[in-house]
């Protein structure tokens, strides 16, 4: 689970390809790769922010259809 990556529906529904760093009862607490290394090694870093559970999803995209994401179509994480 922490350090799973993921892919995360944010404002706007612009796709990210994040880590997961926790799962809270509603959110998964996600970071980026730079945070997520410094997290890891108990350095100060920005504090992983929550996305609610229906806005995280398996990272199963092929890089070139990133931007023209069906979200259909991708599987939710944790199912």
């Amino acid at each position: 689970m922490r350090g799973e990556n993921v892919i995360v529906r944010a404002f706007g529904g612009r796709p990210l390809k994040r880590r997961v760093w926790d799962v809270g009862d509603t959110v998964v607490y996600i970071t980026d790769d730079e945070q997520f290394e410094k997290l890891s090694a108990g350095r100060r870093a920005v504090e992983p922010i929550g996305f609610p559970k229906e806005d995280v999803f398996k990272d199963t995209v092929n890089e070139s259809t990133f931007d023209s994401i069906d979200w259909s179509r991708l599987v939710p994480w944790g199912a």
